[in-house]
């Protein structure tokens, strides 16, 4: 699961070197850090409710499943429309320059 990020740095950097990314290389980038999630983090996910009774289990997921990952979308959303309204339309280079640095700050926490 520590590999998720360096995943994505590597394929953020690559794509953030390239001064005009095709759809392939973006897509790419995509499919990988999609399959990693849905591999790696879902399991993991999994088992931290392993340890737990039925019904702490069920309000957890619940919980988390509700504030957890619906907020944190909702938060990037709001800030990726910050960006967008404070400095304009973003070309693919720059959002690939912003996603190469989201990573090495996921890699650092």
């Amino acid at each position: 699961w520590r590999s998720i990020p360096l995943l994505s740095l590597l394929f953020t950097t690559f794509q953030a070197f390239q001064s005009n990314p095709t759809l392939y290389i973006v897509s790419t980038s995509l499919l990988v850090m999609k399959v990693l999630e849905y591999s790696a983090r879902r399991m993991l996910d999994e088992m931290v409710y392993v340890p737990l009774d039925f019904e702490s289990r069920f309000v957890g997921k619940e919980i988390i499943g509700v504030f957890g990952y619906r907020f944190g979308k909702s938060c990037m959303s709001l800030s990726l429309s910050g960006i967008t309204s404070t400095f304009g339309n973003l070309n693919i280079h720059q959002l690939s320059i912003l996603c190469t640095l989201a990573a090495i700050v996921w890699t650092k926490t």
